[in-house]
């Protein structure tokens, strides 16, 4: 049976140097454990760890300070508490561990402030913060859920659509949830859904992308409802009282992988008619939409 002895040292470490969270104690014993150690079991010490570390690899992302305070309360347990503090950000994570370090973790108390992070790309708007999981073999793994509140509109789109492939301009705000799928320390998309607050109405003017909105709508409601047409050719604003999107990356019971649901009108007065569409679809606008929501998921960045 190998055990590994942690001390206390006296020596603050050099300036600029980072931990890798709370996994840095975790990670050296799995090494000597791999070196050739029959077994490895965390001795039962109680004490606290603390330094910095950058979860996500996004631009602007700031440091988070933590801390973790573990306890030993059987000789076969440990539990501990991770802080994480940095502006606008606050979260709060029970952790509990086996003798051989794994466990699992859950999230009490999470909420970001969007404006810290991103370089200013979010102005406003905040995220609450929920889940939960294991650590194993020194991976992440488990669901989080981000409660997204007063995000505006054009910025979101602005970030998911970085090159303004599809969205020239938008105004209004957005609500809703995003899914995180935490799978051996790899971060993906889960099951999201995003809206417009009841009772507030979003105005997107998209680029001229011919068959974005017509391509899912039979040729007869084309004929009924020009105005289709001019929004996703960017004629004029859409201007929606309900705009709800849905996300599922495996697909619902139907095998759908997006859900966009819409009631509005065109801003121009000459095409002024309500407009309902409830659009399944697998094609570029899913594209967007996954693109939106992985392509700039990495976990990890510690220095």
């Amino acid at each position: 049976m190998t055990w590994l002895r942690l001390r206390r040292s006296p020596v603050a470490p050099a300036p600029g140097r980072r931990l890798r969270c709370c996994a840095l104690g975790w990670a050296l014993a799995g090494l000597l454990a791999g070196a050739g150690a029959a077994e490895f079991r965390l001795p039962p010490i109680s004490g606290r760890l603390s330094g910095h570390f950058i979860p996500l690899q996004l631009a602007g992302a700031p440091e988070l300070i933590w801390s973790l305070t573990l306890e030993s309360r059987a000789e076969n347990e440990r539990a501990g508490v991770l802080l994480a503090d940095a502006p606008g950000t606050h979260l709060r994570v029970e952790v509990q561990l086996d003798a051989a370090g794994e466990g699992t973790w859950r999230v009490t108390e999470g909420r970001v402030e969007l404006k810290p992070w991103l370089n200013g790309q979010l102005t406003r708007g905040s995220v609450g913060v929920a889940g939960a999981g294991r650590w194993q073999g020194g991976r992440l793994s488990g669901d989080l859920t981000l409660t997204l509140q007063q995000v505006e509109l054009g910025e979101l789109l602005r970030f998911a659509d970085a090159e303004h492939t599809y969205v020239r301009t938008a105004e209004g705000r957005v609500e809703g949830t995003l899914g995180l799928r935490l799978r051996d320390g790899a971060a993906s998309a889960g099951d999201s859904a995003l809206t417009l607050p009841p009772g507030t109405v979003g105005t997107i003017y998209f680029q001229p992308s011919p068959g974005l909105l017509t391509s899912y709508v039979p040729a007869q409601v084309r004929k009924l409802y020009p105005g289709i047409a001019a929004i996703e050719q960017g004629l004029t604003p859409l201007e929606a009282k309900v705009l709800r999107l849905t996300y599922h990356p495996d697909g619902d019971a139907r095998g759908r992988g997006a859900r966009l649901r819409i009631e509005g009108r065109p801003r121009d007065p000459k095409l002024v008619a309500p407009l309902e569409l409830d659009v399944n679809f697998t094609g570029p606008l899913e594209s967007l939409v996954r693109k939106a929501l992985d392509s700039r998921l990495r976990v990890g960045g510690a220095k």
